[in-house]
């Protein structure tokens, strides 16, 4: 029964034992051959020390992967248009900035406002902006109605429509002014807005001073944003700013979403807890779970790293709501459908007012560079639209196209991505002629022109 045990250990034991008991007839034979056996029951590593080794593997590989993901999210910093940071240092930034943007500042140009989220102030002053009692940008206060013979264009829209990295006078709705003395250009633009914002600016003010044109300024980022509610889920680098946005119901009628915070006061409870901003991702297209939920977020940079390159894997390649497919805008996107029923809503709301709109299609730097270069345009789609659902709309990137400025496409556009003074004085020129052209002739210059 010992020469086949089950452990050889214990029978080398029992051998051992006899032996020092007295000279037992075969103790000494077995004990030699269980001697001889038991370096090769050795050299098989056990059970455990199997598991040992598999965990001590794990572990060199984790450790590994962290120290290769701590060094990538290091060197990818520069390159990527929004750093991948832990959670905890989102929230630390978030209530910094919260706290500024809650105290009270009248000499700031951003002021929080109940329906549109914020707005900028009437009668500010400082060295590059200055607005007036209707918070326009601009010196000059308008009267009612226009005088006789001038034609009083209102601009709505984001901050190309507003000129930001510019002082006024390099502003294009000024420029335009001063070019065209028959127009009026009544600056309504505000920096961040998205279409949904300007329109429900238009429903509040936009008829006040009766304008008799209103341009529906867009511009290619504008369309993240009518699926935003809060900013920093757009970007974490972004100022905590809540808005509106509307939502389309079964039958793709718009459905308006008041903003989530009307008054300085609702800001108040995401410095108690920032995580509570997480309720804001209910309606918010680019809130991101992975980021703000899973526990292992901020313990791991393999996750945080593996998470980043993911979601913007997803929102430019693989994701069906991303906003590009295919170079151009996805129509089968949910932004693009609102975006295209906000137009409409904008253009008839207008047209009720007893004005005429007209879309302007503002070109960032990548349109410029692709329409220069004969690539499609990202809104070639969305001009498609356009003719199909008979909007009538002027898209600038002609301007861009057909003029050849002597320091290139840079000197085009300022560090932050807006529209040079050079810049604003080509928009200006071609804008201010086309409104001309379009209100005396009563034509609809739907374009992408190629020639003046």
């Amino acid at each position: 029964r010992l020469y086949d045990p089950p452990r050889p250990e214990a029978t080398l034991l029992v051998a051992r034992i006899l032996c020092a008991a007295g000279d037992l007839p075969g103790a000494r034979d077995l004990l030699a051959w269980l001697d001889a056996r038991q370096p090769a029951a050795d050299a098989q590593p056990s059970q455990r020390t199997l598991r040992h080794m598999v965990a001590l593997l794990c572990a060199l590989v984790l450790v590994a992967a962290e120290g290769i993901s701590l060094l990538a999210l290091r060197l990818t910093r520069p390159y990527l248009d929004e750093e991948i940071r832990t959670t905890a240092d989102v929230f630390r930034e978030q209530s910094a900035r919260i706290r500024v943007l809650i105290e009270p500042d009248t000499t700031r140009l951003l002021a929080l406002d109940s329906i549109l989220g914020w707005r900028y102030r009437a009668n500010h002053r400082d060295p590059n902006n200055r607005t007036n009692a209707a918070a326009l940008r601009g010196d000059r206060e308008y009267s009612a109605t226009p005088k006789p013979g001038v034609i009083r264009v209102a601009a709505f829209g984001n901050s190309f429509v507003y000129c930001n990295e510019v002082d006024n006078a390099n502003a294009w709705p000024e420029l335009v002014e001063q070019m065209y003395p028959q127009l009026e250009v009544l600056n309504y633009g505000v920096g961040g807005y998205g279409v949904d914002q300007a329109f429900l600016r238009f429903l509040a003010e936009g008829s006040r001073l009766s304008p008799q044109v209103v341009l529906i300024g867009f511009a290619p980022v504008d369309l993240s944003r009518v699926v935003n509610v809060y900013r920093r889920f757009w970007s974490n680098r972004e100022i905590p700013l809540i808005k509106p946005r509307y939502l389309l119901d079964d039958d793709g009628n718009l459905v308006l979403e008041p903003s989530p915070a009307r008054v300085p006061s609702d800001y108040v409870p995401y410095l108690a807890d920032p995580r509570r901003v997480i309720d804001l991702g209910i309606h918010d297209q680019w809130y991101e779970p992975a980021i703000y939920q899973d526990p292992l977020y901020d313990y791991s940079a393999t996750v945080r790293l593996a998470t980043g390159l993911w979601i913007r894997l997803r929102r430019r390649y693989v994701g069906q709501e991303r906003l590009v497919r295919g170079g151009l805008f996805n129509p089968a996107s949910t932004a693009f459908r609102i975006q295209l029923a906000l137009f409409e809503r904008f253009a008839a709301a207008v047209r009720a007012r007893g004005a005429r709109p007209i879309v302007v299609l503002f070109p960032d730097r990548e349109a410029v560079v692709s329409a220069r270069n004969g690539q499609p345009m990202v809104v070639a789609s969305l001009v498609e639209a356009f003719r199909t659902h008979g909007l009538e709309y002027a898209d600038l990137t002609a301007a861009f196209v057909e003029t050849d400025p002597e320091g290139g496409v840079g000197s085009w556009f300022m560090p932050g991505g807006h529209y040079s003074p050079l810049a604003n004085r080509l928009v200006a020129s071609w804008l201010g002629r086309d409104v001309l052209a379009r209100a005396t002739s009563n034509a609809a210059l739907t374009a992408f022109p190629t020639s003046r």
